[in-house]
């Protein structure tokens, strides 16, 4: 599944449930709401009168539903992330290293710039707020495994060091991609906006210095070449595709 916008995500989930209970269907019209609205707003700004109100729905039926804009918003974090795993492409029969960390930071990337507002959400909050703090430190959890699987199977020199140094390495590149993004996407003034149009560029120095921390290498020329063409080829697919 390509990337998308998770409010439209949630739409087409609505879309398909048009048989299903009235409860599941407003649970979902509620969370749609949110996540529309934490595009355009900081978590502190958000009310549940707005959330109501694009939803098209009483202020008292949010209340049956949720205890307040806390506990909604972790549902649409928690469901976000789970989106994201979801989204991101199969790297099963990718037999290079490079091709599949570029795909991997190219998906990242497409997730982030798409879904700015609740990414802004997200890191806020996690400094601040132990529940989503355990969300993103199972997400964490989950990603780091998955690099330690890939490494292992590559053959990567990281894949040869102590565990603890490892699983700090893999942390370390990790943070470089988050912190990259929200100086080109995150900020309310973004000091690299001028990146923003460029995904491609941002996913290919991503991708140098995560293949340099965990191959201990540079990439070949034509293997980053072939990484991004792929990736360009398989966009172009997906926007000529018709929609399901």
């Amino acid at each position: 599944m390509a990337a998308v916008e998770y409010a439209r995500h949630l739409a087409e989930q609505l879309a398909a449930l048009r048989s299903a209970r009235k409860v599941e269907r407003t649970r979902l019209r509620l969370e749609i709401a949110t996540a529309e609205l934490l595009e355009e707003t900081s978590y502190g700004r958000l009310t549940v009168d707005e959330i109501t109100e694009r939803a098209g729905l009483a202020h008292g039926t949010f209340y049956r539903y949720y205890a307040g804009k806390h506990e909604i918003v972790l549902a649409v974090l928690r469901g976000f992330l789970g989106a994201i795993r979801g989204m991101r492409p199969s790297l099963a029969r990718v037999d290079d290293p490079y091709a599949a960390i570029h795909a991997a930071n190219r998906h990242y990337v497409d997730v982030y710039r798409r879904n700015v507002g609740l990414m802004r959400c997200f890191l806020t909050l996690r400094s601040d707020d132990p529940l989503v703090a355990e969300i993103g430190s199972r997400a964490d959890a989950g990603l780091v495994a998955r690099v330690t699987r890939s490494i292992a199977r590559f053959g990567a020199p990281a894949a040869a060091l102590p565990p603890r140094r490892q699983e700090l390495l893999i942390h370390a590149v990790i943070g470089a991609v988050d912190a990259l993004l929200r100086k080109v996407y995150g900020a309310s003034e973004p000091p690299l906006v001028r990146f923003a149009d460029d995904p491609e560029t941002i996913a290919q120095i991503l991708s140098d210095i995560w293949y340099r921390a965990l191959y201990a290498a540079d990439p070949a020329p034509a293997v980053s070449a072939a990484a991004s063409a792929g990736t360009a080829a398989a966009a172009r697919r997906r926007r000529a595709s018709p929609p399901a």
